[in-house]
């Protein structure tokens, strides 16, 4: 019982402006949305939308141009250290060179053909990130036409498309080298092979924002035409909202607006009633 006695309660009571001339009255205040974005006007809005829409997809160009640049870079370098067992000669080999050895292999194709295959998918890599940085290089210059729809869905199945292929190269290139240093020779993976890696992840990096950037801004333009209906909302967040149609509204506008003719024509008639009574004493 003590502490129940002791027990104090605080209510707290937020100052809202009074109404003028009544100082009992305070008027309730509504929450409002300060942030600058809500003056903003919708076609400005939308620009500023549009815009980080173009930087994000600038970013993902960035991205896969680095990645191909690298590539062009350690492609002619060498990607693997051999070193024959017998004598402790260091071999080098590329995806493009060879060590002219006959324990290396030789620019003649022999099968199981891993090195061929390599080949293949690098340059497939290659081509399909070259056709998005186009598509993405085409989309800056001034619009002669409509631009490229769903062109961030195009840059990001194209990205996922050369790592893919860019994955491929970098595994059968791995194979390629295990068939060939099977009791003879031992293999070590230089830097440049490493970095291949990294240019893999960037592409898939930068599909994954593209295709996040297509889904987070695919919304309809802002049309001025089309009409918009106010919805009507308890002022307090509480309570049921009832929801009349316009053709609903007219008919009952129109059922109160007629008990009112009625009533002005009961009056009227009674009006000239009394007066013929008046008239006749």
């Amino acid at each position: 019982m003590e502490r129940r006695e002791h027990l104090v309660l605080t209510f707290y009571s937020p100052e809202v402006p009074k109404l003028k001339g009544n100082r009992k009255y305070q008027r309730p205040t509504l929450p409002t949305n300060k942030h600058p974005s809500a003056s903003m006007p919708p076609q400005r809005r939308q620009q500023h939308v549009d815009q980080t829409h173009t930087y994000i997809r600038m970013f993902c160009g960035s991205l896969c141009g680095f990645s191909l640049l690298m590539l062009i870079c350690v492609s002619p370098l060498n990607w693997v250290q051999f070193l024959v067992i017998k004598n402790g000669l260091e071999l080098y080999a590329g995806l493009w060179i060879s060590c002219h050895h006959e324990l290396c292999w030789s620019h003649t194709p022999k099968p199981p053909y891993y090195l061929q295959y390599s080949r293949a998918f690098f340059l497939i890599s290659v081509l399909t990130i070259l056709i998005g940085l186009g598509w993405l290089l085409s989309s800056c210059l001034p619009r002669r036409g409509s631009m490229t729809t769903n062109l961030d869905l195009k840059v990001s199945m194209l990205s996922f498309i050369s790592a893919i292929c860019l994955l491929f190269c970098l595994i059968l290139f791995l194979a390629q080298v295990h068939w060939h240093t099977r009791d003879a020779m031992e293999s070590d993976l230089l830097w440049a092979y490493y970095l291949n890696w990294w240019s893999d992840f960037l592409y898939m990096f930068s599909g994954i924002i593209s295709f996040l950037n297509y889904i987070t801004f695919r919304s309809p333009p802002l049309d001025q035409n089309v009409t918009v209906i106010p919805t009507e909302r308890s002022r307090l967040g509480i309570g049921p909202v009832t929801t009349v149609s316009p053709a609903e509204d007219e008919e009952s506008r129109s059922g109160m607006e007629s008990p009112s003719d009625g009533e002005e024509k009961l009056s009227n008639a009674e009006l000239s009633n009394t007066e013929l009574s008046n008239a006749e004493m």
